[in-house]
């Protein structure tokens, strides 16, 4: 198959989880997700991506940048100003008590301490951009809770990849191609948040810059997760994916709820917080394959952290949609 059609067919197998996604009411995530994971399986991925896999792989790196800059565009410091104190603290306990478990596990299943150091930094982080299409689905990004979960999501990410840069300075000159390929993608999304406060959320050409990436680059980040995921690892050791799994939930929910004697949210507030912040998506999933791609982290890990992330994306919609048709004054 030449390249013209094997990029075609990608963008279209893309296109088509990600309407069949937005149908079920899922985060259109979820189906980019089980687009890439469908297109790595081995005998799809010799008749679709053939020989081209080299070239898919810099295009999802490409897409991988472009993605951090829309993550940028995204976010907002005023969100962050508005609830800054509430915010702060939530993901301080948001972003600390994930990591340390993650560490821990890490440790537990024999892992150096830099790839538990790894597994600890793709559990503590969140999914901004996911979080903010629910929200904003639901009509609920302005309240107060929407713009404390929006708020501490932000500063847990921006924790999570401080930390992720340090651990790439750490490793030194063999790994300076990665350490530049993380720099890169942090100055995409502080570049985003510089673009969005010069340009304003709702510049037409910023709106048709960013469905033009999401249209045709963004969709081949997913499909570099598929390449670099083997689906055979999964049977390899259930233990590490259910124990990471566990550990993402518990760190995420327990972290939160940790907050209660510092902040007046209600034990229902900071439980449907704590699903917000597990929610996990794009920038952990980049980081685990920047991290795969550098050999910091085996495959089966990998897969297991693709895995997480899924289950966690997957969740967060069904438990605030249902807590809000339960108590619909519960984000005031």
């Amino acid at each position: 198959m030449n390249l013209a059609a094997t990029i075609f067919i990608v963008l279209l197998i893309s296109h088509l989880f990600a309407f069949l996604a937005r149908k079920l009411k899922f985060p259109t995530v979820v189906g980019l997700l089980i687009a890439g994971l469908l297109t790595g399986i081995p005998c799809i991925k010799n008749i679709i991506i053939g020989h081209h896999s080299s070239f898919i792989l810099d295009l999802g790196n490409i897409a991988l940048i472009c993605l951090m800059f829309l993550a940028g565009l995204e976010s907002s410091w005023h969100q962050i100003y508005a609830e800054k104190k509430d915010a702060l603290i939530i993901a301080l306990f948001a972003t600390l008590i994930p990591f340390l478990l993650g560490f821990g596990v890490g440790i537990l299943l024999n892992f150096s301490p830099t790839t538990a150091t790894i597994i600890g930094i793709c559990i503590s982080i969140s999914a901004e951009a996911t979080r903010a299409k629910v929200l904003l689905a639901l009509k609920k990004l302005k309240t107060k809770v929407g713009s404390v979960m929006m708020g501490a999501g932000i500063i847990d990410d921006l924790f999570g990849l401080l930390l992720f840069i340090l651990v790439f300075f750490f490793l030194g000159e063999p790994h300076l191609k990665e350490n530049l390929f993380v720099m890169e993608t942090i100055l995409a999304f502080f570049v985003g948040i510089i673009v969005r406060k010069k340009m304003g959320q709702k510049s037409l050409w910023l709106k048709e810059f960013e469905n033009s990436l999401n249209l045709i680059i963004i969709p081949f980040f997913f499909i570099a997760i598929g390449l670099h995921f083997d689906i055979s690892s999964l049977a390899l050791n259930p233990l590490t994916i259910v124990l990471i799994t566990l550990v993402a939930f518990l760190g995420k929910l327990g972290g939160v709820l940790l907050v209660k004697p510092f902040l007046k949210f209600q034990w229902k507030q900071l439980y449907l917080i704590g699903w917000a912040m597990n929610s996990r998506g794009a920038i952990g999933i980049a980081l685990a394959m920047i991290a795969c791609a550098s050999e910091l982290i085996s495959v089966e890990l990998y897969s297991a952290l693709i895995v997480m992330a899924l289950l966690t994306t997957i969740s967060f919609p069904f438990v605030i949609t249902r807590m809000i048709k339960t108590n619909p004054k519960i984000m005031n």
